[in-house]
Formats: structure tokens, sequence, C-alpha cells
């Protein structure tokens, strides 16, 4: 098993997977080693980069809160507590964060000015203006953008323990603060992955760039940083690949498996 992080690892700082890394992926899975995506981004998002170039993927996607097997069937989905839900949609109201809350099927993102892309609708993603009023069953993540410094951080980190918190990065490079519930992260979702597909953690590799790949470092037997990654990710892995934007997952594969 392969599992791959997608922004800052897999991707590119132009949000696209080069035609050197989808080769790679190919050459893994004809191979027979199952591909997954690992990635806070949810389920849709995620298998927007592989299902054009023919690739099929396991996912352990929403930073672990959500499990998938090749087919889609779901393994396992941990969503976030409601009281959390309601808390962090106000504060992101409140203090007019960037916010993307995603359920299984639908992703819900506010901004606080309109994008350009809300004029043309995506399929499972949908722009609002607030979250005040709205119904939101079923969020297994929740990924924020407040500037470094906003007071507000505070009151967010008080659900500390009640939620997990992890540090994550856009393609271009914003820091996000990704909330999962208690136990959800990638490394339990991976751990599960295996568990359901039959495959010992130890025969797994995880690439990754942030914190939020730290628990699945923790689970695989070899763990690779990217060169781009932060210092304590790759403090932590058994492997150090190329930089995000040179193919260094590529490089890295036929290194691991070549």
């Amino acid at each position: 098993m392969a599992a791959f992080d997608l922004d800052g690892t897999l991707l590119n700082s132009q949000n696209a997977m080069s035609d050197g890394n989808g080769e790679a992926l190919h050459w893994l899975a004809a191979r027979g080693v199952v591909v997954v995506a690992a990635t806070a981004r949810p389920y849709e998002s995620a298998m927007r980069h592989f299902a054009p170039r023919g690739l099929v993927a396991a996912a352990v996607v929403c930073a672990g809160a959500d499990v998938r097997d090749t087919r889609g069937t779901v393994i396992r989905q941990s969503p976030l507590p409601g009281e959390f839900v309601e808390f962090v949609a106000a504060l992101s109201d409140r203090a007019d964060w960037t916010a993307t809350l995603a359920t299984a099927e639908m992703t819900f993102r506010r901004e606080p000015t309109t994008p350009e892309w809300a004029a043309t609708p995506r399929p499972g993603l949908r722009f609002v203006e607030s979250f005040s009023g709205m119904a939101l069953p079923g969020i297994l993540t929740a990924l924020l953008q407040p500037p470094a410094d906003d007071p507000h951080i505070a009151e967010l980190l008080a659900w500390e323990g009640r939620v997990g918190f992890h540090q994550a990065f856009s393609f271009d490079g914003t820091e996000l603060i990704t909330a999962t519930a208690p136990g959800a992260d990638k490394g339990h979702g991976l751990a599960a992955l295996c568990a359901a597909l039959g495959i010992d953690p130890a025969d797994a590799v995880a690439f990754g760039d942030s914190g939020v790949d730290l628990p699945m470092f923790g689970v695989a037997g070899l763990a690779v940083a990217m060169a781009n990654g932060d210092e304590a990710v790759r403090a932590a892995a058994g492997m150090v690949a190329g930089h995000n934007d040179d193919d260094g997952v590529a490089a890295a594969v036929r290194k691991i498996w070549g």
C-alpha cells in the first residue's frame, strides 16, 4: 500500500498531479500496490485528481474521518460532534474566516469575499456567504484558515481534547487548521483501511509534508517526507523525498519499489 497526502506532496504548487507522478502511480498499481489518497480534502475533491488519469485509489480523506476502499465503499466515517459544528460555524461567521465544512456528499465553503468560482457551481461544492441558519448534520471535517494572530483562534483551541486539531497546508502553501472527531486522523484511517483490505500496516508507505500526516507516519512501515515539508515532519520520516514541484513522489516511488 502507498498512501499519498495531496497538497504539498502528490500535487504541485499549481494544484495539479504532474505527468511524472501520475505515471509513477500507474507503475505502482500495475505491480499490485494499493494507491491511497490520504488528505484533508473531502472525497470528491480528492478523487478529481485520480479519475481523469484512469487511476483507481482508496481513500483516507477528510483528514482520516472518511475511509473508503477502491470502489468508494465506506469503511468508516467519524462525524464531528454536533455542538462543535454549531460553534465553529458561528465562529467562522463572527471572525470572518475562510472555512470549509464537509460531509460525505457535500462541501460547504464560506469566504470573506465571494470567489470567482461561485458563479459556476461545482458538483459537491457549495459556496455560502454565511453558515447562519444552516442545518449541518454529518460534518466530517472542518478546514479553517484564520489569520496567524487572530485572537479567535484561542476560542477554537479551547475545544482541544473534545475535537482533534491538526496542521495542514493547501496547495499554495496557505496554512490550515483541520478539525476532526477525536480518534479520527490519518493514522487511524490508514490502520482501518489496512485492516479492511487485509494488509499489514508494516507493508504500507506513507508520504506527507505537514502535521496532519504525522499520525499516518506512526502507522506505516515507512514514512516519506517531502523536501518542502515541515522540519518536524522530515525529522519523523524514514526517508526524505524531493520537492513536490520536482516530481519528488515519482523519484521516491522508483527508489522504494524499483
